[in-house]
């Protein structure tokens, strides 16, 4: 780990989130939430959490900045930071700010440090039940519950579809992909709908699901599972370009999954339904 920054992360997220967000959880008054477009809310937890935290993390590493979901909303063209080499910080303050606001606890908290293009270092924070997951490129994944770090370890899907279990986020696929996804969808059995990337990727690299999909890839929903599901020994890729996921890639049908062989299988099954 690098000069304790793995821990003061931690530290970090766990004091927001008894500050900023948890007092707010099940109490937001009307004038809390708003809708940023349609189905994509923000609250006053989501913005103070967020202001919170950016000086904080600057601070670790003078020089480095940070691009929050919620700073970005209000000025689009942070985002170009992703095509440089500088040090950054992504920052989701709430993943799944719907699930929060109708009072369901798949939510979560996703800081990544990312350097030279490459996510380093990555976070994420599960607020209800205290559970931490945290990797360092080349280090590891690890899971922090109960007082307790284990290794994390995505395991080997079967690969048989009649047995995975899948989460598919086609809302912003182009209808060619969006088809072939649902089709393949239709013959798993077992289907989740976290609408949460933080539960998503803790639930892959804990080999507790088998895959998800995805096309919209903003960095800070997608950098820190990137890399702690690459540390668990799973696989996020795209699907036409057959690319590892790299925080500068802002869209394209991606597929994550628990390890190399079943990635391609259910990837070679979807690119067989598209039209």
């Amino acid at each position: 780990m690098t000069d304790g920054r793995m821990e003061r992360v931690a530290d970090l997220m766990r004091e927001v989130a008894a500050q900023e967000i948890l007092p707010r959880f099940r109490a937001l008054s009307e004038g809390d939430i708003e809708e940023k477009s349609k189905g994509d809310f923000v609250t006053i937890a989501d913005r103070d959490a967020e202001l919170w935290l950016t000086p904080r993390l600057e601070a670790l590493v003078p020089g480095s900045r940070v691009l929050g979901e919620e700073a970005t909303a209000k000025t689009p063209d942070l985002l170009s930071i992703v095509e440089s080499a500088e040090a950054y910080w992504t920052v989701d303050p709430v993943d799944g700010t719907g699930n929060f606001v109708a009072g369901r606890e798949t939510f979560g908290v996703m800081i990544a440090f990312v350097e030279g293009g490459d996510v380093r270092q990555a976070w994420i924070y599960l607020p209800v039940s205290g559970d931490m997951a945290m990797a360092e490129l080349g280090a590891g994944a690890y899971w922090h519950s109960s007082g307790q770090a284990s290794r994390m370890n995505a395991g080997q899907s079967s690969g048989d579809v009649e047995k995975i279990h899948g989460a598919f986020n086609v809302r912003f696929m182009p209808e060619t992909w969006r088809d072939s996804i649902e089709l393949f969808a239709d013959t798993v059995p077992r289907k989740s709908a976290n609408l949460c990337s933080a539960w998503d990727y803790t639930e892959l690299a804990r080999g507790r699901q088998d895959l998800v999909s995805y096309h919209r890839m903003m960095p800070w929903d997608h950098a820190p599972g990137s890399l702690i599901l690459h540390e668990a020994g799973g696989v996020l890729r795209s699907l036409d370009a057959d690319v590892d996921y790299r925080p500068a890639t802002l869209g394209a049908p991606h597929l994550a999954a628990r390890d190399e062989a079943s990635w391609q299988t259910y990837a070679h099954a979807i690119r067989a339904l598209r039209v």
